[in-house]
C-alpha cells in the first residue's frame, strides 16, 4: 500500500517526537499553512524543504513527484 504525504509526515513526527505546531514554528509558518502544504506538497518552498531536512524529516517526496528523478552518477 502506498502511503500519502500526510501519513509519512505523521510517522516522521512520531519517530522524532515532534509536534506539528513545533514544525510550523521552525518553518516560520502558521499551523494552517503547514497543513495546506502537507495536503499539497508542491506548495513547499525550497527553504522550507531544506529546513525539514535539517530537522531530519523525510517526506519521501520522490515517491509522489515524477519531476524528481534519481540518476546514477
Amino acid at each position: 500500500m502506498t502511503e500519502n504525504v500526510e501519513q509519512v509526515f505523521s510517522q516522521e513526527l512520531k519517530r522524532l517526537n515532534l509536534k506539528r505546531y513545533e514544525v510550523a514554528k521552525e518553518l516560520g509558518i502558521t499551523y494552517p499553512a503547514l497543513k495546506a502544504k502537507i495536503d499539497n506538497p508542491d506548495r513547499f518552498t525550497y527553504r522550507e524543504l531544506k529546513k525539514l531536512a535539517e530537522l531530519e524529516i523525510n517526506l519521501q517526496l520522490e515517491l509522489y513527484d515524477s519531476r524528481i528523478i534519481k540518476k546514477d552518477v
